[in-house]
């Protein structure tokens, strides 16, 4: 028996929306975009950072990890929420301010922005693949060569 021809159209649009509602919340990961990790190669010589730093390093104002290794950041690209949330939380720019800031920097040859990937698991692998590599995902990536530097809730 079909008793959905039992209900009216108003009926019928309210409980698809709620079954919409429902099925979008289920399928979403519970904290995990409320949350930023900055993941390190397994090698780098620090086992924690802090935010002041992590300001220096993305903004190319710190080229060295302490015993001398090259700091080589892994970004995610411009339009990412996290990379938003990054920036504001961590830096305290805006997507605009990060955009001039380094068209200044281009322009007058002192430098280039990190790196730019797509996703988080593109991050976890190129931190894990590259010497010196630093990034920031939305979770603490399972599996071994990174380190764990800082772990920020961005509620």
């Amino acid at each position: 028996m079909n008793f959905a021809k039992h209900l009216s159209p108003r009926t019928t649009s309210t409980l698809f929306a709620l079954l919409t509602l429902l099925w979008l919340a289920s399928s979403q990961p519970a904290l995990a975009a409320n949350e930023l990790v900055v993941i390190a190669h397994k090698d780098v010589a620090l086992d924690k950072i802090s935010p002041e730093r992590m300001t220096q390093i993305y903004l190319r104002q710190q080229q060295n990890w302490p015993d001398g290794q090259a700091i080589q950041p892994i970004d995610l690209r411009e339009g990412s929420g996290l990379r938003r949330a990054f920036y504001d939380q961590v830096t305290g720019r805006s997507p605009g301010q990060l955009r001039a800031f380094w068209a200044r920097q281009s322009f007058t040859g002192m430098g280039l922005p990190p790196r730019q990937v797509d996703s988080d698991e593109e991050v976890t692998r190129l931190v894990q693949s590259t010497p010196g590599a630093i990034g920031y995902v939305s979770r603490k990536p399972s599996g071994a060569g990174v380190k764990v530097l800082l772990t920020a809730n961005l509620d």
